[in-house]
């Protein structure tokens, strides 16, 4: 297994659907610890960004954040990207694009889809994907900014019900968990249901791509993350004990594994 030089390295981690960039502030402590130059994003309407979540109904303007980030990063730096959640559709979007710079992209509990597919039009991969609504589905909810009579704007999990759908795991602190009920914000619905994503063998494939399962998640099952990586084959399938969000519930089992992968597929 091949050494990491921690100052050619740049970790990107990109946030879930109603989270931020604070939902990473564990890992990055612990990737910093190491030496590496880390990066975690706020995409538009989310965590500390000033933008309204309910005015984001492009995925471009969404993600215009993390293009951000890797515009600026020079090419001598070699780009991991991470990304929780509903952030794989960026990570997806991002090795398209920045292929040059990339060395591995990490999909944590991500959520994947083919290219030119989203979750909102296509109904036969949804109901692949969500054969049983899990909580997340129960209890999202959504809100009309613009009146009832007009698509929703935003949806959020009421900070009652975090626990159930994101932080199930008897191992999340329980200061955590206060942490997202204060920092959890609306998502753009438009963004979260309908993006739709175009990525290539030639540029996105050619990037090594890695699943890390969650293997007690409820919002999204071990069964749908196994569909989602049927359809979007990857490099390479870790699993961990944890729930949706492993970043507070195996806090340190996630930080091995991003070690590993980072030296054994973007070592220099």
């Amino acid at each position: 297994m091949g050494q990491v030089d921690g100052s050619q390295l740049h970790w990107v981690l990109v946030h879930g659907s109603m989270h931020g960039a604070w939902s990473y502030y564990k890992t990055m402590a612990l990737l910093q610890a190491e030496g590496y130059k880390v990066t975690a994003v706020d995409l538009a309407g989310c965590g500390a960004s000033a933008v309204d979540s309910s005015t984001v109904s492009d995925f471009e303007v969404f993600n215009q954040p993390l293009v951000d980030v890797l515009n600026a990063i020079p090419a001598t730096e070699r780009v991991v990207l991470v990304g929780h959640s509903l952030g794989s559709l960026s990570l997806l979007n991002a090795m398209e694009n920045f292929t040059h710079k990339i060395s591995l992209a990490i999909h944590v509990a991500g959520v994947l889809v083919p290219s030119g597919v989203s979750l909102e039009t296509t109904g036969d991969y949804f109901k692949g994907c969500f054969p049983v609504l899990s909580p997340y589905h129960i209890f999202a909810r959504q809100i009309f900014g613009n009146g009832p009579e007009n698509p929703p704007t935003t949806v959020i999990i009421d900070k009652e019900h975090l626990q159930e759908v994101f932080y199930s795991s008897p191992t999340t602190p329980s200061a955590d968990l206060v942490l997202a009920q204060i920092m959890c914000r609306p998502a753009s619905f438009k963004v979260q249901s309908s993006t739709v994503v175009h990525y290539t063998k030639e540029k996105h494939g050619t990037i090594p791509s890695v699943y890390i399962k969650t293997s007690i998640d409820k919002c999204l099952p071990p069964l749908t993350q196994e569909y989602m990586i049927k359809a979007c084959p990857q490099t390479e399938v870790v699993e961990v004990v944890a729930d949706h969000t492993p970043m507070f519930s195996a806090t340190d089992e996630l930080h091995e594994i991003l070690l590993r992968l980072a030296a054994k597929y973007a070592s220099a």
